[in-house]
């Protein structure tokens, strides 16, 4: 008899999520990034500058994740904050100079774990599968 474990779908995605966290951390970890850090410096890279609580909603990460991620790619001259001209209290998250420089090489590694993750799914199901783990986006 299949035991609960084997069929929730919560631990079945979370097994599935740590598979594709480690491809990724591999496929990025020549550029000095980790798959969490890549995904904060692409998501700057193509919609910044942002506020942190932005980057938080477009990554999926906590709040106070991604804060101490932003430090980290700060620290490493990869992102900068910037007033928000908006509001004098916020600021916002942009690329600073090395972030920029790895930007053709980030966009290659991501393109090609992406690429080695699509060829272990059958094309047939992936539209649908999208549209499921967009629906899953909106969970608290």
């Amino acid at each position: 008899m299949e035991e609960r474990v084997d069929r929730c779908l919560g631990f079945r995605l979370g097994a599935a999520w740590r598979r594709v966290d480690r491809l990724f951390n591999r496929a990025l970890q020549d550029l000095g990034l980790t798959n969490a850090h890549g995904h904060v410096l692409a998501v700057v890279l193509a919609h910044g500058p942002l506020r942190v609580a932005d980057i938080a909603a477009r990554t999926g990460f906590e709040a106070s994740t991604t804060s101490r991620l932003v430090a980290e790619l700060v620290r490493r001259r990869m992102v900068r904050r910037l007033p928000d001209p908006d509001d004098g209290r916020a600021t916002l998250i942009a690329t600073a100079y090395r972030g920029e420089a790895l930007h053709r090489n980030l966009d290659a590694a991501i393109a090609g774990a992406d690429e080695e993750l699509l060829r272990q799914l059958p094309a047939r199901g992936l539209k649908g599968l999208l549209r499921m783990l967009d629906a899953l986006g909106g969970l608290p």
